[in-house]
C-alpha cells in the first residue's frame, strides 16, 4: 500500500509543480529518427517512448550513440553541447551556466569511420596496458623514457621493499592490492626475472591497469615499465565473476594510493618521485591533481616561469579530491570540479603523458596536439555499467518511477518545506535543475530543455553558498592562479580572447570570463552514479544515503578491505573490497564501511588519520586539534601539502591511510544540505531511480 500511495503522490506532484511538465503542456517533442535535432509531434502525451521514466543512455557522447549502427561514411552531426551558450534553457526547469567554448579546430570527425578510428587509437594511447602506441608518465608514446623503471626491479619488490623471504605465488595480485588498482582484465605483461620479453610475448607476469610495458614502434618489448593515467582513472566495481561488465574498468577509481605507489617506485627509479611536488594524497582512494598549479610544472621549460611557479604553489592547496568518472565527460560542457576550464580545452587531458619538455618543449606540445582528439574520442565513448540486478536486488520499478518524478519535479524549496539553504536563481528547484534531465518524459518536455539532444547534459555551476561543500578545492583555483594561467599553453594563452585579453579556453575562475556568475562547484552528470561512491568532490561521503540525508554521514570512517591470504596475514597490505557481495551496500548505494572513534590511528602528525589531539578531539568533537593549525599551512601553500608528508616506512602507515577523517583540511563532509527536506520515503524512491541511470 505504501508503494501505491507513493506513486500516486509523486504523480500528483508532477501535475501540481508549476515549473515542471504538466498534463496541460503541449504534446512532447521527440528526437527525429533521422538523427538530427528536428522535432516531430508524437500527437500524444502517452506515447511510450517519449513518456518513459526509466530509460538511460548511460553516458558517453552523442556521436558514439549516433554512429553505433551506421556505416563508416555516415556524416557526424554537430556536438549537442555546442548549444550550451548564454541564453540556453532560459526560464527552463534545468539550469545551465557553464558555457561551451570551441577551442579545437578539428573537433568534429568527418564521418563515423573517422570517429571510430580516433577512439581506437585513443584506447591504446590512454588505456595503454601493453598496447602498441601506449603512452605513459611524462613520456608521450615513446619507447624510451627517463621515467621508466626496470621490470626486474618491479618483480623483486616483495624482497627489496616488502621484506618478505620468498616471492608469493599471488605476487601480481598483491601489488595491485597494495597500490589500489586492479589487475588488467586483458593481457598486460611484464617479464619475470630472467625472462626475455621478446621470447615470451612480453613476459609471463601480469601488471595492474595503471602500469604498462613500453614497446618499440615495431612492436618489440623493452622490458621497461612506466605508469599511466589509470593510476587515478582506472578502478573496479564488483568482480568479473559477479556480473558481465563489472570488475576492472576505465575511468572510475576510488581505490588507489598514489603516494604509496610513487614512494615505492622512487626506490626503483628516483625520478618517479617527481610527481610528489605536484600531486599527493593523504588518504587512499583520492588524489591531488591540482590542474591549474600543475600547469606550472609542465611548462617550466617554456620560459622563465620558476618564480611564478613558486608563487602559485604558495596558493591554497586543493587538498583531497576524488577522481571523477570518465563516462560522464561527453555530457559536460566544462571540466574540473569548479568548472575551471571548458570541456573542449583538451590539452590538459594528456598532461600526465606530456613528453620530456626540457629537451624539446615544442615537440612535447606538438605531441599533445597530434593526439588530443584521439584520446578525447575514446574517453568520451565510455559507458557506465548498468545496475547488476543479477547480483544485487532488482530495481523496484514502481519505486524508481516515483523517484524519477521526484528527481525531476519536486521543488526542494517549496514554501511548506522551509528549506534553510538559499535557492538557486531559476530552475524548478529539483535535483534535475542542477544535475540535468534523464527520463525521456522530461528530456522531451520543452519546459525542461531547449532540445532533447541535451539529454543528460549537466552544465550548472552551483554557487558555493548554496552547495556549501568543502571549499578547499575551489579556493585552490585562486585569482593568482587564474592570473598565472593567462600565460600558459595548457590554458590556451595563444587562443581566442575576450575583450579583456583573456583566453576563452583558459581559467574560468577569472572574473573577466565568468562575469557575474558566482564561483562554486559543477554539478556532475549522474550516469552510473550507483558505481561512483564515495561522493562529493573530495570523496567524503561513502554512500548516496549520506548525500541525500546529511544527518547520517559518518565523521571518521574506513572502507572494508580484502582479507590477506592465510599464509601472508599480517605481512602484506590489502586493498579495498570492491566485491558487490561483500563490499557494496545496495540499500544505501555505496561502499560498506566501519565508523571509527577518535584514537584509531597512531601519533603521527601530518599523516591525517584519527590520532587524539592531532586529528581529532576525543573530549569535544568540535574542539581544537593540531590539524587546525596544519590547515592554516595547507590553506596557504599547495607545495607544503605535497612535500610535508611523513615518509612511508611501514605497512601500518599504509593501513592508516585508509581512514577518512572529515575533520581534516579539504575533507569536510558538509554541504548539499538542501536535500535534508526530503523524507525517508522520498529518499528511498530517489535512490531507486538513481540505480537506473
Amino acid at each position: 500500500m505504501q508503494k501505491i500511495l507513493l506513486v500516486l503522490a509523486a504523480y500528483s506532484l508532477l501535475l501540481l509543480t508549476a515549473c515542471g511538465g504538466s498534463s496541460s503542456n503541449p504534446s512532447p517533442q521527440v528526437l527525429n529518427p533521422g538523427g538530427d535535432d528536428t522535432s516531430v509531434d508524437t500527437g500524444s502525451d502517452t506515447d511510450a517512448e517519449s513518456s518513459s521514466l526509466l530509460v538511460s543512455r548511460r553516458g558517453g557522447h552523442y556521436w558514439h550513440d549516433y554512429c553505433a549502427d551506421k556505416p563508416d561514411n555516415t556524416a557526424v552531426p554537430a556536438d549537442p553541447r555546442e548549444m550550451v551558450v548564454p541564453g540556453v534553457n532560459e526560464n527552463k526547469a534545468v539550469l545551465m551556466n557553464a558555457w561551451w567554448q570551441t577551442c579545437q579546430e578539428d573537433n568534429q570527425p568527418a564521418n563515423c569511420g573517422e570517429l571510430r578510428q580516433r577512439a581506437e587509437h585513443g584506447l591504446a594511447l590512454v588505456a595503454a596496458e601493453g598496447r602498441l602506441g601506449a603512452a605513459s608518465f611524462f613520456s608521450g608514446d615513446a619507447s624510451e623514457s627517463g621515467f621508466s623503471f626496470p621490470a626486474d626491479g618491479y618483480g623483486e619488490m616483495w624482497k627489496s621493499i616488502w621484506g618478505l623471504s620468498e616471492r608469493p605465488l599471488q605476487y601480481d595480485e598483491l601489488v595491485a592490492q597494495r597500490w589500489g588498482m586492479p589487475l588488467s582484465v586483458g593481457r598486460n605483461p611484464y617479464p619475470l626475472t630472467g625472462e626475455d620479453p621478446n621470447l615470451s610475448d612480453g613476459g609471463s607476469g601480469q601488471l595492474p591497469m595503471g602500469v604498462t610495458q613500453l614497446r618499440e614502434t615495431n612492436g618489440s618489448w623493452t622490458g621497461q615499465l612506466n605508469v599511466t593515467c589509470s593510476i587515478c582513472h582506472g578502478g573496479a566495481v564488483g568482480t568479473a565473476d559477479e556480473a558481465e561488465g563489472l570488475g576492472a574498468m576505465y575511468g572510475n577509481n576510488s581505490l588507489s594510493d598514489i603516494t604509496v605507489m610513487f614512494s615505492e617506485l622512487a626506490r626503483l627509479a628516483p625520478q618517479q618521485a617527481a610527481l610528489a611536488i605536484i600531486s599527493q594524497n593523504k588518504v587512499r582512494g583520492t588524489g591531488n591533481i591540482t590542474n591549474f598549479q600543475l600547469f606550472g610544472t609542465l611548462t617550466l621549460a617554456d620560459y622563465d616561469t620558476i618564480p611564478s611557479y613558486l608563487t602559485i604553489q604558495a596558493e591554497p592547496s586543493t587538498g583531497t579530491e576524488d577522481p571523477p568518472v570518465w563516462w560522464n565527460v561527453g555530457s559536460r560542457s566544462a571540466k574540473f570540479y569548479d568548472g575551471g576550464q571548458v570541456v573542449d580545452a583538451k590539452r590538459i587531458e594528456l598532461s600526465f603523458h606530456f613528453p620530456d619538455a626540457f629537451n624539446d618543449i615544442e615537440g612535447a606540445k606538438q605531441w599533445v596536439l597530434d593526439n588530443q582528439q584521439d584520446s578525447d574520442a575514446w574517453i568520451s565513448s565510455l559507458k557506465s555499467p548498468p545496475w547488476p540486478d543479477s547480483v544485487l536486488d532488482s530495481v523496484d520499478t514502481s519505486q524508481a518511477e516515483a523517484g524519477a518524478v521526484l528527481f525531476h519535479a519536486k521543488n526542494l524549496w517549496a514554501p511548506d518545506l522551509n528549506n534553510p539553504t538559499p535557492r538557486p536563481e531559476g530552475g524548478n528547484g529539483s535535483c534535475a535543475s542542477c544535475h540535468g534531465a534523464y527520463s525521456p518524459r522530461y528530456v522531451n518536455d520543452p519546459t525542461y530543455l531547449d532540445s532533447p539532444l541535451l539529454d543528460g547534459v549537466a552544465a550548472y555551476i552551483t554557487p558555493i553558498n548554496i552547495i556549501d561543500t568543502d571549499p578547499a578545492r575551489l579556493n585552490g583555483n585562486s585569482p593568482r592562479v587564474a592570473e598565472y594561467s593567462k600565460n600558459n599553453w595548457f590554458a590556451y594563452s595563444e587562443g581566442l580572447y575576450n575583450d579583456d585579453g583573456v583566453s576563452l579556453c583558459g581559467n574560468w575562475a577569472d572574473e573577466s570570463l565568468r562575469g557575474d556568475r558566482e564561483l562554486g562547484y559543477l554539478a556532475p552528470p549522474l550516469y552510473g552514479v550507483w558505481a561512483t561512491a564515495p561522493y562529493f568532490h573530495n570523496g567524503s561521503v561513502p554512500n548516496i544515503d549520506g548525500v541525500l540525508n546529511p544527518a547520517v554521514r559518518p565523521t571518521i570512517w574506513r572502507r572494508l578491505s580484502n582479507d590477506a591470504p592465510a599464509d601472508l596475514a599480517g605481512q602484506v597490505v590489502m586493498g579495498f573490497d570492491y566485491s558487490l557481495k561483500t563490499g557494496y551496500d545496495a540499500e544505501k548505494i555505496g561502499w560498506r564501511y566501519d565508523e571509527l572513534e577518535c584514537g584509531a590511528g597512531l601519533a603521527l602528525p601530518l599523516i591525517g588519520v584519527a590520532t587524539p589531539g592531532v586529528d581529532c578531539n576525543p573530549l569535544d568533537p568540535s574542539g581544537p586539534v593540531l590539524q587546525d593549525a596544519l590547515s592554516v599551512l595547507w590553506g596557504n601553500g599547495g607545495l607544503a601539502w605535497n612535500l610535508l608528508n611523513v615518509p612511508i616506512v611501514s605497512d601500518q602507515q599504509i593501513e592508516e591511510r585508509k581512514i577518512y577523517n572529515t575533520k581534516l583540511y579539504s575533507q569536510g563532509n558538509g554541504g548539499h544540505e538542501f536535500t535534508s527536506v526530503l523524507n525517508d520515503v522520498e529518499r528511498r524512491a530517489i535512490k531507486e531511480y538513481l540505480k537506473t541511470l
